[in-house]
């Protein structure tokens, strides 16, 4: 069994001006990431990748902390890739809904099937090992990748619950395993 633990990454420092890819952890994500932390201890994980926004590495870096295990920077684990800034939530929404429910997109967003093949991609090159492992990445391409490879129903709704930090675990070796939903 290789149990790999999905992890969405904590509350980042929201600053318009930037691209989200850029953002870093916020006050209350760090301790959100700490906090997570403690939880992630009792997991006996011997590696924890991320993608390789600044937020993502930051929560990476405090579970590695926590855990003594190495972190591995794998920039397929990055977010779902969207054109820019929306600070609109209803619009915000309307756009998640339509990438994880395939329907047209505008230019310049990466799709659901992309964005999961991408991240396929990145756990292939982790597939070595050593396990149990932890990917810290976005809730969009964690969807993204359970929707197309366990079979998520409702990828908008199960998006929308998944806490900031979060996490939940799959066992690559069982790859029609439903997954559970994430934990704060």
């Amino acid at each position: 069994m290789r149990r790999l633990y999905l992890v969405r990454h904590a509350s980042p420092s929201i600053h318009p001006d930037q691209p989200s890819r850029e953002w870093v952890l916020s006050d209350r994500g760090i301790a959100e990431a700490q906090a997570l932390a403690t939880t992630a201890a009792g997991w006996s994980i011997d590696a924890v990748y991320c993608g390789s926004e600044p937020k993502m590495r930051a929560t990476a870096l405090i579970l590695g902390d926590a855990t003594g295990a190495p972190v591995h920077v794998v920039a397929a684990f990055d977010e779902l890739r969207v054109a820019a800034w929306i600070g609109n939530s209803d619009a915000f929404n309307d756009l998640v809904r339509a990438i994880l429910e395939d329907a047209p997109l505008p230019r310049g967003v990466e799709s659901a099937a992309e964005a999961a093949t991408r991240f396929t991609g990145g756990l292939r090159l982790i597939e070595p090992g050593p396990f149990p492992a932890a990917v810290v990445s976005g809730g969009r391409i964690l969807t993204s990748y359970l929707t197309r490879t366990r079979g998520v129903e409702e990828p908008f709704a199960y998006w929308r619950a998944i806490p900031v930090p979060g996490w939940t675990s799959v066992d690559l070796d069982a790859p029609r395993e439903a997954p559970q939903p994430f934990s704060a």
